[in-house]
């Protein structure tokens, strides 16, 4: 009689709360193809597949004996910049002989993860002629940051993607001014997330995506000549939802009346921002720049003022009721922080010095995974910052402003 093991016994509904314990990769090492019923149960990690964290003969085995006879089924994969030299080696493989577009022709998502120097340049020749594929995240890459290089991942796969994210490890990209004689754009892209060097790109960055709906961008340092660059830049007519994030840099008024001008039909609107100037914190002259077909604000503003306390403290009164703000001073008044409650940040850096004035419970810091605390702190600051944040993945402690650092 056939032994059946102890875990086979487990019912079909159990087994998947069972594999919530181990990686994916681990899940096809131990599980595929050991019987129909296993193969069965396990197919929705077959859809998406992550192979980090594995031992190198395992991921060896997945990679080069599990990965070709799933491949149809796979609809997300993430490929580690250091597995080239195993899956792409000069011993035939079916990486090697076969296009990645047939060995995975349901892929709709690619992520890519600690891609270095020219070795995503290289990737971007395999990425051709996936039918459905749309989407790519790029994490923790330190690659080329030049103008080209950023066209050459937003033309990828013939110009069939829709959406590319860069997290915030990857590179910041330099690109040229709007005056060049070759001006390209890539009307297929829909949505971006991307950090730039300096803002006087910011023109540049609109041309190459006339029809972006949504866009995040974390912008370095400020240029004088922001303006110019976006005077004979098209409007983003299709762009609804737009977050900028630029802490290394004081923003005036008009600079972000400027950009948002470009935004006609904008609906969803982040700020993450340094500024200098009262009118920005200034809730009545603030809403007057504002595209008038807005339905949802999420600010985080870092202020320092050289109003005295009563002006500094009359300007904050002058926001409208429908737009909820909690402002986090200093012991001067004349800096810290207002944001608007809910804050829908995914990353945010925080001055130690608002830690005894946070409010508790607080709606702003539910979705925050990536957290910065800078300035001069001690470990109470920290512990009174942490307290409030219950979904964090990821916390640098530093001295500096700056949004990388």
């Amino acid at each position: 009689m056939e032994k059946v093991s102890t875990f086979e016994i487990l019912p079909d509904e159990m087994i998947p709360h069972v594999c919530q314990y181990l990686r994916d990769g681990e899940i096809l090492y131990s599980f595929f193809n050991l019987n129909s019923r296993l193969n069965s149960t396990i197919m929705d990690f077959c859809h998406h597949v992550n192979l980090t964290n594995l031992t190198y003969k395992q991921f060896k085995f997945v990679a080069l004996q599990i990965l070709p006879q799933i491949g149809g089924s796979i609809r997300s994969f993430v490929f580690n910049g250091l597995w080239q030299s195993i899956m792409f080696s000069r011993e035939p493989t079916m990486f090697s002989r076969v296009k990645l577009s047939l060995l995975f022709p349901q892929l709709h998502t690619l992520i890519l993860m600690n891609f270095v120097g020219g070795q995503l340049n290289l990737f971007l020749d395999k990425i051709t002629d996936f039918f459905h594929l749309g989407k790519l995240d790029i994490r923790s890459a330190q690659v080329d940051n030049s103008y080209d290089s950023l066209k050459a991942i937003l033309g990828a796969n013939n110009n069939r993607l829709k959406s590319v994210l860069f997290d915030d490890d990857s590179t910041r990209f330099i690109l040229t001014s709007t005056n060049d004689e070759e001006t390209v754009s890539y009307p297929n892209i829909e949505e971006l997330t991307v950090s730039l060097e300096t803002e006087q790109t910011l023109g540049s960055l609109f041309i190459l995506v006339p029809n972006i709906t949504r866009l995040y961008v974390d912008v370095d340092e400020l240029s004088s000549a922001s303006k110019r660059t976006l005077e004979n830049i098209p409007s983003l007519l299709q762009l609804k939802d737009f977050q900028l994030r630029s802490l290394d840099m004081q923003w005036s008024l008009d600079e972000i009346a400027f950009v948002l001008s470009k935004m006609p039909f904008l609906q969803r609107l982040v700020l993450d921002i340094s500024t200098e100037d009262k009118h920005v914190v200034h809730g009545e002259k603030f809403i007057q720049v504002l595209p008038s077909l807005l339905v949802e604000i999420h600010l985080f503003i870092m202020y320092y003022l050289s109003t005295s306390d009563n002006e500094t403290d009359t300007t904050f009164s002058t926001w409208p009721s429908y737009i909820r703000v909690i402002r986090l001073s200093h012991e001067s008044t004349r800096r810290g922080v207002i944001h608007t409650v809910p804050c829908d940040l995914f990353s945010m850096f925080i001055p130690a010095y608002v830690a005894s004035n946070m409010m508790v419970g607080s709606k702003y810091t539910r979705k925050v995974h990536y957290l910065k605390i800078c300035g001069e702190q001690c470990l109470d600051d920290i512990h009174l910052i942490l307290q409030h944040f219950h979904q964090l993945r990821t916390l640098t402690i530093g001295s500096a402003y700056n949004s990388h650092a």
